[in-house]
């Protein structure tokens, strides 16, 4: 994943798309710097080394320009999940973990990347464009959980409701990692890659889901 802090080269004559992802790189790291109120057209051009003109040439404006580096991070941080993924083995437990210690490693645990994430979420619920940008990104997310997790199932011959327990993993490892993120003296990374193993450990061992549903059934 490309950091955030990398300041960008000058511009030079290059073909429009890359002068976009200038651009959008510029945006991603004014937003973890400078939060939404502080990322302006000026402070974008300021960012990459160019004219505010030329920002508005490409973009129709920030809003524009803000849906599409919400676009471009959640393409980034799939791109180093893919990789981690390719790297393990090809079994369904062995992705699952690879998930796990992807989430607990860089470039996931950049400060800068939590900037860029919390004013994103911010506006999912107030802007119809970034809420439907959000749920791309987490509907790819969690398809991928939920296709280990049934394959998982299915290997293991476990009953399980795959979509509610890749929800719930889901929802593990993003508290998890936002919380290291705001404060990374609560807890280790490693620590909390070893409460999300001890998970899967549970999902392995049937374990999932057992106690509510012995609860709701008494």
């Amino acid at each position: 994943m490309t950091p955030l802090t990398d300041k960008a080269p000058k511009f030079t004559r290059d073909l429009p798309e890359a002068r976009r992802k200038q651009l959008i790189e510029a945006t991603a790291r004014s937003l973890a710097r400078h939060g939404m109120e502080g990322t302006t057209v000026r402070v974008v051009a300021a960012e990459a080394g160019v004219s505010p003109g030329l920002v508005r040439h490409h973009f129709a404006g920030m809003h524009d320009l803000i849906a599409e580096t919400y676009r471009w991070t959640g393409k980034e941080v799939d791109r180093a999940l893919r990789a981690s993924l390719a790297a393990a083995e090809q079994t369904p437990e062995a992705q699952l973990r690879a998930f796990v210690d992807s989430s607990f490693s860089e470039p996931m645990l950049d400060t800068d990347l939590l900037g860029v994430w919390l004013t994103f979420w911010s506006l999912t619920r107030t802007d119809p464009e970034i809420h439907a940008i959000h749920g791309k990104v987490y509907a790819g997310y969690r398809r991928r959980l939920e296709e280990l997790i049934r394959e998982l199932a299915v290997e293991r011959k476990l009953k399980v409701d795959a979509r509610v327990a890749s929800l719930a993993f889901t929802a593990l490892l993003d508290g998890l990692w936002l919380e290291h993120c705001l404060d990374a003296s609560t807890f280790t990374a490693r620590e909390a890659a070893m409460i999300a193993h001890d998970w899967v450990d549970n999902l392995i061992a049937g374990r999932f889901l057992a106690g509510a549903k012995q609860a709701l059934s008494a």
